[in-house]
């Protein structure tokens, strides 16, 4: 169990970061013009917009103004909600734009915001976050963002995920630490209860556990004790039930479960906007 949960980038939060953006420009740049056209898991958008999306928030974190644009919101009916209309605004505003553009755009805005970053204070306000963070909390939002996307066009057109590389394991430390808010406050376990996970691999293999410590609080253990919610996932299966890229149904089929909370975790696993 340590081991998994030990799961971090080598690379500090910066590095990362470019790490993460070099990725996605290195899938993006293999596409062909009609692959950009695709669609992606994300709704509604291609993977021309999931570029767009990406360039648009790492422009506004830079200290860019948001793009002066009102969509057609009647034309978008995947983005009725206010924070879905919040980051369409940008993507619709560059609808249009050729490939060459956008990732143009896209090295730009992450070369401007890697300088912003550097001279900025130790922590920073960013329109889509309540009050402020750390520089450090906020690289690994973006980096976890940008190979989720690279992830979501990698679906699009059929390649492989990248599951080893540092942004990769970036997000894996991100979604495991987010196990006890799954069991404790979205499933509301009780002190007589546990979940056990084993993780099959073949890009991250291994078993953790989480319950409610003394204080009552979710936390990872060191074994499932009290009555036990085991489930049994490959990671690939995971990361897709936590990203929301398939839904509930998916990953329950794909899944080997046992104790009461199964339905109630495969429901609660998705965990991104």
């Amino acid at each position: 169990m340590a081991d998994l949960l030990e799961t971090k980038s080598s690379l500090d939060p910066m590095k990362t970061y470019l790490e993460a953006v070099l990725d996605f420009y290195s899938t993006l740049n293999s596409l062909t013009v009609e692959q950009w056209t695709l669609p992606t898991p994300c709704p509604g958008w291609t993977v021309a917009d999931i570029v767009a999306h990406t360039i648009d928030l790492d422009s506004m974190a830079a200290g860019n103004p948001p793009a002066a644009h009102e969509p057609n919101w009647d034309e978008l009916p995947h983005a009725q909600a206010p924070f879905q209309q919040f980051t369409e605004r940008g993507v619709d505003f560059r609808r249009g734009t050729p490939p060459a553009a956008l990732l143009h755009q896209m090295l730009t805005s992450a070369n401007d915001l890697t300088d912003f970053l550097a001279t900025e204070s130790p922590t920073l306000t960013v329109p889509w976050v309540d009050g402020e963070i750390s520089k450090e909390q906020f690289l690994g939002m973006r980096t976890f963002d940008i190979w989720t996307h690279d992830l979501d066009v990698r679906i699009a057109v059929g390649l492989p995920a990248e599951f080893n590389s540092n942004p990769a394991k970036n997000a894996a430390r991100r979604m495991l630490k987010a196990l006890p808010f799954i069991w404790g406050k979205k499933i509301g376990a009780t002190s007589d209860e546990s979940l056990e996970i084993n993780f099959t691999g073949p890009d991250l293999a291994g078993t953790v556990c989480v319950g409610l410590n003394s204080d009552g609080k979710a936390a990872f253990t060191t074994d499932a004790t009290g009555e036990v919610t085991h489930i049994e996932i490959s990671w690939s299966d995971f990361v897709n039930g936590f990203c929301g890229r398939v839904d509930p149904e998916v990953t329950g089929a794909r899944i080997i479960g046992s104790g009461p909370r199964v339905q109630e975790f495969v429901v609660s696993l998705p965990s991104t906007p």
